[in-house]
């Protein structure tokens, strides 16, 4: 194994029991490196502090130099360039219009669109999207901390939009509740006649919503049965962008297929 990959090996171990920390015997085992080579490496880590050793412990943890790189790129990262290319993969794959949609202030606002839909209809960037009918709108609200979400039902317009348009507080939290546990949002009708979507949440660096990504088209097009199956793939799609801006993905969504 190159050193370079040894160094990786390493500090992906580390990573993954950051709690308890691992001996210089423990990481040889796991990873079939000579105690004499891996002590080597983890000499060296913990010189350059990319690597520590737990207090009053044999055991290493990682150091907090990981700090400043992970600091250094989330500064430089733009969040549109992390996303574009995801959103085209979508579009490619579904042959539908695909959509990345941020939380902004009190809004849910269209930031990316890739495709069109075949109606008179259109969705453009900066378009907002209701927050009680939108498959967006909702699927950002039900992964709300409860007191920033109840404050925002509170105070939200709940106008209709079409016969479809849920107007009722109660029953859009229980829509919601459902929509947390599956962590897929339907918007069958419910903005405008005839146009479904559907609504995957995004998570940033503290792990808190702050987008979705959506599907949307023609109700011939899209019904509730082709929506479905396409939730699998947007769930991963949202989970690796999650993952590339830092955050971490909801473990109790289960339908990755």
């Amino acid at each position: 194994m190159p050193s370079i990959s040894k160094i990786h090996s390493i500090l992906e171990l580390l990573r993954e029991n950051s709690k308890t920390g691992l001996t210089n015997k423990e990481i040889s085992i796991t990873l079939k490196i000579p105690q004499s080579t891996c002590y080597r490496i983890l000499a060296s880590l913990k010189e350059a502090g990319f690597i520590q050793h737990k207090p009053n412990d044999m055991a290493y943890i990682l150091g907090f130099v990981h700090l400043r790189f992970a600091q250094a790129l989330i500064q430089g990262m733009d969040e549109n360039t992390v996303i574009d290319p995801y959103l085209e993969d979508l579009h490619q794959a579904t042959g539908r219009t695909s959509v990345f949609t941020r939380l902004s202030g009190k809004h849910c606002v269209a930031m990316e669109v890739r495709g069109s839909v075949d109606t008179r209809i259109s969705v453009g960037i900066g378009e907002i999207m209701p927050f009680h009918c939108s498959a967006a709108g909702k699927v950002i609200l039900a992964f709300m901390p409860e007191k920033q979400r109840e404050k925002l039902i509170s105070r939200l317009d709940l106008d209709r939009k079409t016969p479809a348009t849920i107007c009722d507080r109660d029953l859009l939290r229980k829509n919601l509740i459902t929509i947390r546990e599956k962590g897929t949002s339907y918007n069958q009708g419910e903005v405008y006649q005839g146009i479904n979507s559907m609504a995957t949440p995004l998570f940033d660096l503290n792990n808190r919503v702050f987008g979705a990504l959506v599907l949307v088209g023609t109700a011939p097009d899209l019904p509730l049965s082709t929506l479905q199956s396409y939730s699998g793939v947007f769930h991963n799609t949202g989970r690796e962008i999650t993952e590339a801006l830092g955050g971490r993905y909801p473990g109790w969504i289960k339908d990755l297929k």
